[in-house]
């Protein structure tokens, strides 16, 4: 099966905003306990040119992972997230192509 990748874009309005939900994120991300049928990476990664701006990046091995954690998402991000106010943006699909060089 194809690699199904979900990137969310958070634009907060202020840094600390910003470094509370990474915050949160490691926090909850480190505590997941889900039983999953593949691999699954997730990136927290923080803009270099605005403190303000962060990226989730979630790349999966299964579809139904995908749900699962969509679902846990749902319940245990999500809410704090819209509490903070960011502009958000949501991408998800299947990786049609993928290069490692070294």
């Amino acid at each position: 099966m194809d690699e199904v990748r979900r990137t969310i874009m958070n634009e907060f309005s202020d840094e600390k905003s910003c470094d509370m939900f990474i915050m949160l994120l490691k926090e909850k991300w480190s505590s997941f306990k889900g039983d999953l049928a593949g691999k699954c990476t997730v990136e927290i990664v923080r803009d270099s040119n605005d403190p303000c701006c962060m990226s989730a990046i979630l790349t999966f091995e299964h579809l139904d992972d995908f749900l699962l954690i969509s679902n846990w998402a749902e319940e245990q991000i999500i809410p704090y997230r819209d509490s903070l106010s960011p502009k958000t943006q949501t991408f998800s699909g299947v990786v049609e192509a993928k290069f490692q060089f070294t």
